[in-house]
């Protein structure tokens, strides 16, 4: 049976109207996928205020031996 591992990775998040551009998600997560990292989900945590300004991506690919 096939070992699992995971990691973590932060990812800028902005709310609001006037934040400006949109976040780009693509270039972060081509980067771990090509040392063969697939995306599991994504986390917005939440503040005392209501509004993060990080998303947490948990990755996971096969371990290796």
């Amino acid at each position: 049976m096939s070992k699992i591992e995971y990691k973590t990775v932060l990812l800028p998040y902005k709310t609001g109207l006037f934040q400006g551009e949109t976040t780009d998600l693509i270039n972060p997560l081509n980067k771990e996928g090509a040392d063969g990292w697939h995306l599991s989900q994504i986390v917005l945590p939440s503040t005392v205020w209501g509004r993060a300004n990080t998303m947490i991506a948990i990755m996971q690919r096969t371990a290796k031996d």
